[in-house]
Formats: structure tokens, sequence, C-alpha cells
């Protein structure tokens, strides 16, 4: 067990050194984020903090895993690296349009659905037993890497909410690798999770910066990448159950309110109908943050 303490130390390190300078570039470029009106009033005051710091914590999980996994033995992790540089490029590029343009209108909600499935696709595919025979399987891998991607980016709303909720998930992958005996699931689960934990120390409890769409999706896509090459898929629900727990709170919502104009919460995701209902910030997300370690714990233990 010395050597994952070691690597994930070790992976918060070169986190923490990769993003230090680029918080003062995304400062000085003025890469910073727009609020959506339709969000908390009270969001409106992070107005201005840079945005696209995700990049750091992304780059040392894909430079460490280079390193230390084995790609000569088992390719399904350079896929997975691909996987998660494909969806940080579309993030990248929805949060570029949304800075140049300086409103909150990126990518079209199609241009966004149609990459990630395509990105999504071409992974599975070089998964092993992934064959044209087996099509319900391919379509439901595929539907797994999308909506864990979106699942992510709609948690993102918080002062380290993704980050913690990420980052704990990805222990838990982790703890999950080394019981199963899957040791580059482990590393690698081991490397991202070191690595977005560093970010933390960025964007909380006060934000200095932003992950950005580069960092959620890149996230969510990542964890469900993992999950797919472990065949841990049911467990994956569990141990990102915040993730799949936000994403449900909007699709009532949303369903709710078109069929009988009537609201289940005071604003979807779950985290704003909190902040609405007066709890602060820093509160909520300490909140989540304990729910994720008992997810994470009964999803690799029972």
């Amino acid at each position: 067990m010395g050597w994952a303490a070691v690597l994930f130390f070790l992976a918060a390190i070169i986190s923490w050194l990769l993003t230090y300078p680029l918080v003062f570039a995304l400062k000085w470029l003025k890469a910073n984020q727009t609020i959506r009106a339709e969000g908390p009033a009270s969001h409106q005051a992070k107005a201005g903090t840079p945005t696209m710091a995700g990049l750091g914590f992304i780059l040392a999980t894909i430079i460490l895993s280079i390193i230390f996994i084995n790609y000569e033995f088992d390719w399904r992790y350079l896929a997975l690296i691909l996987l998660t540089m494909a969806f940080a490029l579309i993030g990248l590029l929805d949060d570029l349009l949304i800075i140049i343009r300086k409103q909150n209108l990126g990518l079209t909600f199609w241009q966004k659905l149609i990459s990630q499935i395509v990105a999504a696709a071409v992974f599975v595919f070089f998964l092993p037993g992934t064959h044209q025979s087996q099509i319900l399987y391919f379509l439901f891998a595929v539907f797994v890497v999308v909506g864990g991607a979106n699942a992510a980016n709609l948690t993102d709303g918080l002062n380290g909410l993704l980050a913690g909720t990420g980052g704990i998930a990805f222990l838990a992958m982790a703890l999950l690798g080394l019981k199963i005996g899957q040791a580059d699931a482990a590393t690698f689960a081991l490397i991202a999770a070191g690595s977005i934990f560093a970010f933390l120390y960025y964007n909380f409890p006060k934000a200095q910066v932003f992950m950005g769409d580069v960092g959620s999706l890149a996230i969510g896509a990542a964890l469900a990448g993992l999950a797919l090459i472990m065949q841990a898929e049911i467990r994956l629900s569990v141990i990102g159950g915040i993730f799949v727990i936000e994403t449900l709170s909007v699709i009532i919502q949303v369903t709710i309110y078109k069929l009988f104009k009537r609201r289940v919460f005071k604003m979807s995701p779950l985290h704003h109908h909190f902040e609405l209902l007066g709890f602060k910030e820093k509160e909520i997300v300490l909140g989540f943050w304990v729910v994720a370690v008992f997810l994470g714990l009964v999803g690799v233990f029972l």
C-alpha cells in the first residue's frame, strides 16, 4: 500500500505545480467565467473568476498515467487517456467560446452531444468483447460515458463540490481496483484522485479559479471509462451516487414542470436547492463530501 500513497501524493504535487502558473496565466489573459443569469443571485459575485484551470489536473493525470501504466500489456488504458483528452478538448472549446463571446453560450447542445457520442463510441469500440453483435452493450457503454461526463458537469456548481466528490469517487475506484486485483485501474484512479484533490487548494473554500468544462467533462468521462474497463458499471452508480442524484434532480425538475407547471425543488441541480433553503455554500459542499465518502465505501465493500 506504500506505493499507493506515494503515487497519490506525487500526483497531487505535480498537479499543484502545473496549476500554480496556470492561475496567473488565466488571470493575465482575463479568461474569466461568465455566470448564468438563471443561477442563484449570490453567484453573480463570482463573475470575473478565471476558468479553465482544470487543465492543470488533466495534464497531471495524463502525464503520470503515461509514465506509470504499461500500455504494451493493456492498451485499454491508452484508450482511456485518449477519451479523457477528447472530453477535455470538448470542454476547452466550450469554455473558450464562452470567454470569447463574454456570455454563457459556448458549443450548442447538439455540437456537444454529437462530439461526446463520437468520442465515447471510439473508446467503447476498443474495449475487449465489444463487437457489432453486441450493439446493446455498445450503446449502453456510450451512454455511461456521455451520461457520466454530463452528470459531473452538472455537479460543478459550487466551490470545491466536483473536485471533492470527484476525487473521492476516484479514491473509491482505486480501493475497488486493489480489492479485485486490477493494479492498472488502481494506478489510474490514484493518479486522478491526487491530481483532482490538489485543485482544491485553488478552488475551496474561496475560488481563485474554476476548473471549467475542460475539467468537469474530463472527470466524468474518465471515471465512467475506468468503470467500463473494470466492468464495474453498477458499482459506479453507487460510488458516483452524488452525480446520479444531481442529474436526477434536474430530470425530475424539468419533467414535473413541463407536465404540471410545478417545481419540486427551488432550483436544480440539487445543490442550488440547498442554497436557496439558506444553507451556506461551504456547508453544502462539506455535506456532499460526507455523502460521497459513504457512497464510495458502500460501492466498494457491498
